[in-house]
């Protein structure tokens, strides 16, 4: 008995070794450590032709765009781009953006503007 002593602790040793360094670390993916992430921010519904839409300024290299001005100059697309947008894409330039129409997935109208690098769209509510 003496000498299996030392084999079944040598065992257990081992055992308790690969159960630690399995179960040290996290089992899934972890999102990157970058510490210069920055969330899209949510300006809020807005309320457009097509009813109530959420707008969302995403984060980019940038920058995101600031709310109030993102708010202007969509009410002055959707005022004015029914006798002033272009093309099948209803562009229209408000205040040095640029602004363009589509329908997504549900069909309902959606609105994307950018400027230098800085970009807001509207999704659904």
């Amino acid at each position: 008995m003496g000498r299996w002593l030392p084999a079944r602790l040598v065992v257990t040793l081992l055992g308790l070794a690969l159960l630690t360094a399995c179960g040290a670390g996290p089992t899934h993916a972890q999102p990157p450590a970058d510490s210069g992430y920055t969330p899209p921010v949510d300006c809020g519904p807005v309320s457009g032709p097509a009813g109530k839409r959420s707008l969302i300024s995403p984060a980019f290299p940038a920058g995101t765009a600031a709310c109030p001005e993102a708010i202007s100059v969509l009410s002055s697309y959707y005022r004015d781009a029914p006798r002033k947008a272009q093309g099948t894409a209803r562009r229209l330039v408000v205040n040095g953006w640029t602004c363009e129409s589509d329908t997504d997935s549900h069909n309902a109208p959606q609105v994307g503007c950018d400027r230098n690098g800085i970009a807001f769209l509207t999704q659904n509510h």
